[in-house]
């Protein structure tokens, strides 16, 4: 630590209301904030990590999203699910069951 240095830790009120003002007082002599570079590199650390896991969890929304999608718009499915009438004139009836009483 050189003799001119000085804190520079940013000055918070009620906790966590940051002031937007810097500790001047000369590092060798500030108790205060001891070692606080340190502590807000964790703090940005912690909030990129919570970044990356959010953003991990959109990814994943989206290949859930696009998966559903693909299989929407296959043939096979409406082959297998719906049932088209392609001739207006003849409409299609449901098959009756038949009483062999």
């Amino acid at each position: 630590i050189g003799q001119d240095e000085v804190c520079g830790c940013s000055l918070v009120t009620n906790v966590f209301d940051e002031t937007g003002e810097l500790c001047r007082a000369p590092k060798r002599k500030c108790v205060k904030h001891f070692c606080w570079e340190k502590l807000r590199r964790a703090e940005i650390d912690m909030e990129r990590l919570r970044w990356w896991m959010a953003l991990d969890d959109l990814f994943e929304k989206e290949r859930t999203i696009r998966m559903s999608m693909s299989n929407r718009m296959g043939v096979l499915g409406l082959m297998l699910h719906q049932s088209v009438d392609h001739d207006p004139m003849t409409p299609m009836t449901t098959p009756q069951i038949r009483d062999s009483n």
